[in-house]
């Protein structure tokens, strides 16, 4: 079981975190973030909260932790400052961290025996409301494969980033994490739903393997 707890973990992405003792939370009631300004409820289409941790340190932000109704399924919101000075993040800025963000997913862990991007989409509305997310096929390697997105969007000052890992053999699994993605959206795009579409740079997918 704890084997099971650190590889659902690792897939989405979840890291120590560093500097000043973070503060938690209670889990079971809704989280006002004071930086976005959004209100997290305990409970997110099939997934609910299960930890909140929040520390001083900008750069490390905030992590807002989901799990699903279904064992293997698990997601991760991260809300943090590309800098120790908090400021607007300029699309330029937004881009830059995105590609460092895919690129961390595409790069394997020491699970991961493959991770492969399967579909890059888009959102874009004005200067201020865009986001970006990609699907990944994770190969673990015990053998479990894992369906995966990555979402990133600015909000002010802040970079939020959400993981969502389940079984890739689950259909239902797949539909609830794209459910969350869109519930999760709606938080931060209340007046209007966030269409994707496919990212302007398509590129052939993109597969990368841990040494043998």
């Amino acid at each position: 079981m704890i084997r099971f707890l650190l590889l659902t973990m690792l897939l989405c992405g979840l890291v120590p975190v560093l500097g000043d003792e973070p503060q938690e939370l209670p889990k079971d009631l809704a989280y006002s973030d004071v930086k976005t300004g959004v209100v997290f409820p305990a409970r997110l289409g099939k997934f609910h909260k299960t930890e909140i941790r929040l520390n001083s340190n900008a750069v490390v932000g905030t992590i807002i932790r989901y799990e699903g109704d279904r064992i293997g399924c698990a997601a991760h919101v991260y809300i943090y400052a590309l800098s120790e000075k908090p400021h607007s993040i300029s699309r330029e800025e937004f881009m830059e961290h995105w590609e460092k963000v895919r690129a961390a997913v595409l790069n394997p862990k020491a699970r991961v025996e493959e991770a492969e991007s399967v579909q890059k989409l888009e959102f874009s509305r004005n200067d201020r409301e865009y986001a970006m997310r990609e699907v990944f096929s994770i190969l673990t390697k015990g053998g479990g494969t894992y369906y995966s997105e990555l979402l990133l969007l600015p909000c002010g000052d802040q970079a939020v980033k959400l993981r969502i890992t389940v079984p890739k053999a689950e259909k239902a699994a797949v539909m609830e994490a794209k459910d969350f993605i869109r519930e999760f959206c709606k938080l931060f795009f209340p007046a209007k739903p966030a269409e994707f579409k496919p990212a302007a740079e398509t590129a052939s997918p993109v597969t990368t393997q841990t040494e043998p």
